[in-house]
């Protein structure tokens, strides 16, 4: 769901599906705004026709009458709050799936672009902000609004008069409002703003504490976080300080209005020509005015902030998607696993990174991408797996452009294993079965053994059940990618993508590792990026690439005993003596 505009209109598409149910809390909320204005009109004929005229009969029904409203109002107040709150709940609810699954479904390029605390913010405090005035402040919006309209109606049903009297106060009322609208919109956005700062930052000093602690720089990130604190209690002041000339001023234009329509109704009575009833019924109703459009001058700092928040939401869900479907993409069975390349051309930014690419992997094959840092090993990786798509050329799964097909149906079908394996909290079968939630415990156990994830578990008392921490803390490196590829395995992918999925380790670990790799790759088409020459020259075919360019491709004998860029790479990694590694 997609809405456009600015401002809390983004929120209007959230009341498709429930709009019968909103007509019918605006309908209880506009009887449940009326009765206390029909309570002080009751109020106002007891006191002239009832206890004025000593009419006992008049002023019991009026008593009776009085109380009834008031129960009456009592219901219909409950009844309103209960619904509008169940509204406002449902509006948040869709509005936080929706951007949480616009997010996970944009590319990787948007994830490199902004810094995780800033994306958190979004999902966070700027969701919350929102979720107070819809919870809370949409019911006071709702209710008072109508109240201030029944009440202003009632007062001049009353006597237009007194109305026409407490409406002086309308002009500057409304210069006053128009004021604090514009500052404090730009006010409320600048909080919003530090808010994301101060949590951008907490999130990437939590997430590189081990560097933070390690190059001592605590003091540092302290001072950057002080200074992003106070620029944030700057701006929440600010904010503040509109808010403090704001509001007393609509009281004190409320204390005016009650001094004018008094002395008018004193002058009135004196002249015979207005009852003291219906004075006191007045000044009863004028309360109603202003009691209301003071509670809604509060929530107008409320307002502005979610506004503010739903303006930075915006501007995730505006994102648009780097990978998508062609229209009538059509979901891809079972592949063979055929890969290819054919002349891709792709750019992070303006300068492109690979140029006119020509690769071929036929189905089952094993390829492995090698060279400089920098060369386009991992960016080929990622637009076979599609995180990117070129922007020339096509990548191909059996004859197929990707693009001609649904992305989740290709990347079930598609395993990944990382330089650096992410491990989610829960239990490591929970881990491996995050691949393929269906799989049942026997295929989790088998995977475990198949790659020796079992000779983990087999160190803790609850074996798979062992609960690890969130990225896998408590795990050595080895163990982590041992479980990594066992998720894979658990998969059953048709293509598979080794990136970097031994640099980070050590001799011995490697030579279980590469066990674990015989296991995986077999029968499946294989994509591996790597530095160690182990890993490489199990593939059927090595290609090297340089600045985005195939410079030599062959099989590992060939090309080790060729003098060229590879020898050289071979030379640099593993050092002259090349036997260590045979």
């Amino acid at each position: 769901m997609r809405a456009r505009g600015d401002g809390l209109i983004r929120l209007l598409p959230y009341t498709e599906g429930r709009r019968t149910r909103v007509a019918l809390v605006l309908v209880l909320a506009a009887f449940s705004a009326a009765a206390p204005v029909a309570g002080w009109h009751v109020v106002g004929d007891a006191i002239d026709n009832g206890i004025r005229a000593s009419d006992d009969a008049r002023l019991v029904r009026d008593v009776a009458l009085y109380v009834a409203i008031g129960a009456l109002a009592w219901v219909l107040g409950t009844a309103t709050w209960l619904m509008l709150a169940g509204v406002g709940q449902r509006m948040v609810l869709d509005l936080r799936r929706d951007l949480f699954e616009h997010l996970t479904s944009l590319s990787l390029r948007y994830f490199s672009e902004q810094r995780a605390g800033w994306i958190i913010a979004r999902l966070t405090s700027d969701v919350d902000a929102l979720s107070d005035v819809l919870n809370q402040g949409l019911t006071t919006l709702v209710v008072n609004t109508l109240t201030l309209v029944a009440a202003v109606g009632g007062l001049f049903l009353l006597d237009w008069r007194l109305g026409l009297v407490a409406l002086l106060v309308l002009p500057p009322g409304i210069v006053i409002t128009r004021w604090f609208q514009r500052r404090s919109h730009a006010a409320f956005s600048d909080v919003r703003t530090r808010i994301a700062a101060v949590t951008a930052q907490l999130a990437e000093s939590v997430a590189g504490m081990a560097v933070v602690q390690a190059f001592t720089r605590e003091r540092a990130f302290q001072r950057e976080f002080e200074g992003l604190n106070e620029a944030n209690r700057v701006a929440n002041v600010h904010a503040q300080k509109l808010s403090s000339v704001f509001f007393p001023a609509i009281e004190l234009l409320g204390v005016v209005a009650q001094v004018a329509v008094l002395y008018a109704g004193a002058r009135l009575i004196d002249s015979g020509s207005l009852e003291i009833g219906t004075l006191i019924a007045a000044a009863g109703l004028l309360s109603l005015v202003f009691q209301p459009l003071q509670e809604l001058s509060e929530l107008y700092g409320q307002v502005q902030a979610a506004s503010a928040a739903m303006g930075k939401i915006a501007t995730v869900l505006d994102a648009e998607h780097d990978v998508r479907d062609r229209p009538g993409a059509r979901a891809l069975h079972r592949v063979e696993g055929r890969l290819e390349l054919d002349g891709v051309v792709f750019a992070y930014g303006s300068e492109p990174v690979i140029h006119g690419l020509e690769l071929e992997v036929p189905a089952g094959g094993c390829i492995a991408l090698v060279g400089e840092s920098g060369g386009g090993k991992s960016t080929t990786a990622k637009l076979v797996a599609r995180f990117y798509d070129p922007d020339q050329g096509a990548v191909r799964v059996d004859g197929i452009d990707l693009r001609d097909v649904r992305l989740r149906s290709y990347r079930r079908q598609l395993g990944v294993v990382l330089q650096d394996p992410f491990l989610f909290s829960g239990t490591i079968a929970d881990n491996l079965r995050f691949a393929r939630p269906e799989a049942t415990d026997a295929e989790i156990e088998q995977a475990a053994r198949a790659i020796g994830v079992d000779r983990i578990a087999a160190r803790f008392e609850h074996g798979l059940d062992h609960v690890v921490r969130e990225g896998g803390a408590g795990l050595s490196a080895g163990e982590r990618q041992l479980i990594s590829i066992a998720r894979a395995l658990v998969a059953d992918p048709r293509i598979l993508i080794l990136d970097e999925a031994t640099s980070n380790i050590d001799r011995p670990t490697e030579v279980l590792i590469e066990r674990a790799f015989d296991t995986l790759l077999r029968g499946r088409t294989s994509l591996i990026v790597a530095h160690r020459l182990a890993t490489v020259r199990r593939a059927d075919e090595i290609v090297v690439l340089e600045h985005g360019r195939i410079a030599q491709r062959g099989r590992y004998d060939d090309l080790i005993a060729a003098d060229g860029p590879f020898r050289r790479l071979a030379t640099t990694l593993e050092g002259a003596d090349l036997r260590r590694v045979a």
